[in-house]
């Protein structure tokens, strides 16, 4: 599915400056969510983003923030439109397919932080790597997003934690997951389960 998504986003036209699939540090999380640290969902927030790899890209061009964000759509998947990133390939609320920085100040940092806390970097063969990572995902794609979704919200719906919702995870998640390992597949399922208890417990 990151292949689609990563192709939609290049196909915006927009420079491709840098690009990196990373395995993001708990460090390197806990200050990219540093603004949300004294939230009860920060240690949830660093669990997802570590969980499996990551792309990491940096997009130039006019207006590219708003631009960006607009093709990602609302922040909470059931508030974004059909037709958004996140309305087709987002799993649920904050399970949201994807950070994009809010304004130029953000941005700026965030460049900063992960050029300098990652392996990822600005090079003129940006654009190039990340065509190659499309042309070699995205011919087997395929979308398990309903799926995933009908899970999740059942789950919540039906107040069920119960070690069958994790099995359906892992075996969907293991379907979309070319090229990613079974602990990074695993760790994944895990955060996305931590999310279901937190929604049913808040339910309660």
């Amino acid at each position: 599915m990151s292949a689609i998504v990563l192709k939609a986003l290049i196909d915006m036209g927009y420079s491709v400056k840098a690009f990196q699939e990373i395995q993001v540090s708990k460090a390197l999380a806990e200050q990219h969510y540093g603004v949300h640290k004294e939230k009860p969902f920060f240690p949830w927030l660093v669990q997802f983003i570590t969980a499996s790899p990551v792309l990491a890209i940096i997009f130039e061009g006019p207006n590219v923030i708003q631009g960006i964000r607009n093709a990602l759509g609302a922040t909470f998947v059931q508030k974004a439109s059909d037709e958004s990133l996140r309305g087709r390939y987002g799993i649920w609320a904050g399970i949201n397919l994807a950070h994009a920085s809010d304004g130029i100040e953000t941005a700026t940092q965030e460049t900063d932080l992960w050029t300098g806390q990652s392996d990822l970097a600005i090079s003129e063969d940006a654009k190039e790597r990340a065509s190659q990572y499309v042309d070699r995902y995205i011919g087997g794609a395929i979308d398990y997003t309903m799926e995933i979704r009908n899970v999740v919200r059942g789950a919540i719906k039906a107040h069920d934690t119960s070690d069958d919702v994790m099995k359906q995870l892992i075996d969907l998640l293991g379907k979309d997951a070319s090229g990613i390992d079974q602990k990074s597949i695993q760790n994944l399922a895990e955060a996305i389960f931590a999310f279901i208890e937190e929604e049913v417990e808040k339910s309660d």
